[in-house]
């Protein structure tokens, strides 16, 4: 009978195994490091499941950012210019042309659908806002990208270099996003700010 002594006994495995003269000369310098081969193994095992975990979550970000292109690219969007040639041409748009094309076409809705793979009206306010706020840093037009939680409202604030006609005409498919989605707004816009108000009832 199994007298209780009142320590605990840890739930120990034996292993026995082969592994190359590379390896074993590894676990014999990591043992005389940290005492013992089996310190040396367990420290491996451990450092080995940290790993993955991060390489999975790179690689969950990395497929978003994949799938963000791939949707610019179906949308023939795929366009580089720097900042200073894009704000040139910025100096001399056509408001109303440009508007009828967002009436038209909702690019942005569009590619928050693709980016989540839902309709719109299939998301939650709050999925939108996550949405539009990840596909508007990753498009490298604004210098900042903020979001608050102010209890009633969310807050959008976007920071940038592109001038007045930038921050409008950003605004116009920004607007429409929420339009789509029957959501009251107010906005105003700066020279390099855009502001929101995006009201949750």
């Amino acid at each position: 009978m199994h007298k209780n002594t009142g320590c605990s006994i840890l739930n120990k495995h034996r292993i026995c195994t082969t592994i190359s003269q590379k390896h074993w000369e590894l676990l014999n310098k990591y043992a005389e490091k940290f005492e013992t081969q089996q310190k040396a193994l367990e420290l491996a095992l451990e450092s080995l499941e940290n790993s993955l975990k991060q390489s999975s979550a790179l690689t969950q970000k990395e497929k978003w950012e994949e799938r963000y292109w791939i949707c610019l690219k179906s949308t023939k969007s795929a366009c580089f210019i720097q900042k200073d040639g894009l704000k040139i041409l910025l100096d001399t748009p056509n408001f109303e042309q440009f508007e009828d094309y967002v009436v038209q076409h909702k690019p942005i809705e569009y590619t928050i659908e693709y980016y989540l793979q839902k309709p719109l009206k299939e998301l939650r306010l709050k999925d939108v806002i996550e949405g539009l706020v990840t596909i508007t840093k990753m498009s490298n037009w604004f210098d900042t990208v903020d979001c608050i939680d102010d209890g009633s409202h969310y807050a959008l604030i976007i920071t940038h270099c592109l001038g007045l006609n930038g921050s409008k005409l950003n605004l116009l498919t920004f607007e429409s996003v929420f339009k789509t989605c029957g959501v009251k707004f107010e906005s105003t816009v700066t020279e390099k700010m855009i502001f929101m108000k995006i009201f949750k009832n």
